[in-house]
């Protein structure tokens, strides 16, 4: 194993808009696999767009973002969290 860089650009492979998850976590949300400039492949979620199939495009360009979790871990710490949104 090596260590690599991967690149916080990408491009939409597919995606999957949820309407029921586990209790406390808001509903509807974006599920997304983007394929990273560069190569990999990485799941998350879309954010700062509408969950509504007419405004995501697969292949649209997006950009990886890191934001404090909407929760805290088992012992109450706060955590950085990536996601993926569109790229202007």
């Amino acid at each position: 194993m090596e260590k690599i860089s991967l690149s916080n650009q990408g491009e939409l492979y597919v995606f999957s808009i949820v309407f029921r998850s586990f209790p406390g976590i808001e509903v509807p949300y974006v599920s997304a696999i983007v394929d990273l400039e560069g190569g990999g492949t990485v799941k998350g979620n879309l954010i700062n767009v509408e969950p509504d199939p007419e405004k995501i495009k697969m292949g649209m360009p997006v950009e990886v973002i890191y934001e404090k979790a909407p929760r805290k871990d088992a012992e109450g710490n706060e955590y950085l969290t990536y996601y993926f949104q569109p790229r202007n």
